[in-house]
């Protein structure tokens, strides 16, 4: 169960990398630090949801490793 669970969570982690860098490319090249630091409520909600999926990813790495040792 843990190891679907982490093939999952690996699986959607590189989907909401890639994801990610698609819609922040499509920004435009010419951006001052003012328009990087500023983000769309769906970045923001992204890369929150992005950030989740990593954690969990290392939490059920950890586990793995701990149930295989």
């Amino acid at each position: 169960m843990i190891k679907f669970l982490w093939y999952c969570f690996s699986i959607l982690t590189i989907f909401f990398i890639l994801i990610s860098t698609s819609t922040s490319n499509n920004s435009g090249s010419s951006m001052n630090q003012s328009k990087i630091l500023n983000f769309r409520s769906n970045q923001v909600f992204t890369q929150k949801l992005l950030a989740f999926h990593v954690s969990m990813f290392f939490i059920l790495t950890i586990l793995l490793l701990l149930i295989n040792s």
